[in-house]
């Protein structure tokens, strides 16, 4: 969906279109297991997510070490929601926590993926005292038609996955540190549980340097425009753009995270 957004503004930046190849699977380790191999000579490029690109670099999701690519720019977040259908009998956070106080272990949270940001907060969640069984769906859209079908009693998943879902849902609660419209956070229930799908843009590594520099800077012109800020609000998520400087190091700093959270929730 990213690269989508800024279609437009990406072939007014560089001079000619993006051309889309999509693959799907394995929450996008497929796709940049295959990136990492390809020459890097700046026509290939991904967006990918954080923190998966990480996580399955760690489980061996991916056949790839998160060296293996140059990073331009992290240009996205959208924020991870907790939900529940419209005919659920918990239509709040508290009517939730409630009922898996009366009965710990009875009801079901979803994720959209397996360790990425949507799985990651229902385990903190977990780890912190919600005491529910966590069930990891392989996408948005598998992930939203069990919620909606009452086979999972709430989900967690990226607000810009839910768009499609009208107003077929209730929207419980937030991961994020400040308050979206109309939800509180999950902190403001007790939980310390904070997480965003991060939309980053990666390359093979080895990029020579000014094609790098060229990425680089063109990315941050496109999202400085205010178009690209809108269609991404429209999308349901915000741009926060830190050059790939910054998120390499980010990267850095929580791959020795990820390694202890596969230790620990591996078989969840």
């Amino acid at each position: 969906m990213q690269a989508r957004l800024i279609e437009q503004a990406f072939g007014k930046e560089f001079g000619q279109p993006l051309s889309f190849v999509y693959k799907p699977g394995a929450g996008g380790a497929i796709g940049a297991t295959e990136l990492a191999s390809t020459e890097a000579d700046g026509y290939t490029i991904a967006v990918y997510t954080f923190p998966l690109i990480a996580m399955n670099a760690v489980n061996g999701t991916g056949q790839y070490d998160v060296d293996d690519f140059d990073y331009l720019a992290a240009s996205a977040s959208d924020p991870i929601v907790l939900v529940t259908r419209k005919k659920s009998d918990y239509t709040t956070f508290d009517e939730l926590k409630a009922a898996v106080t009366e009965a710990p272990g009875r009801l079901s949270i979803g994720a959209v993926e397996s360790f990425g940001p949507s799985h990651l907060a229902a385990l903190w969640a977990k780890d912190q005292g919600l005491d529910v069984n966590v069930v990891p769906f392989p996408g948005g859209a598998k992930g939203l038609a069990a919620v909606q079908g009452g086979h999972v009693d709430a989900l967690f998943a990226p607000l810009g996955a839910l768009l499609t879902a009208g107003d077929s849902l209730n929207y419980l609660a937030s991961a994020t540190s400040e308050r979206l419209p109309d939800m509180p956070t999950l902190a403001d229930k007790g939980y310390d549980v904070q997480s965003v799908a991060s939309r980053i843009w990666i390359a093979p590594a080895g990029l020579p340097d000014d094609v790098r520099v060229r990425l680089k800077d063109g990315l941050r012109n496109i999202y400085a425009d205010e178009s690209v800020q809108q269609k991404n609000a429209e999308a349901g998520q915000v741009v926060s753009y830190e050059d790939g400087d910054q998120l390499k190091a980010m990267i850095d700093r929580f791959t020795p995270l990820a390694k202890t959270m596969i230790e620990k929730y591996g078989d969840q």
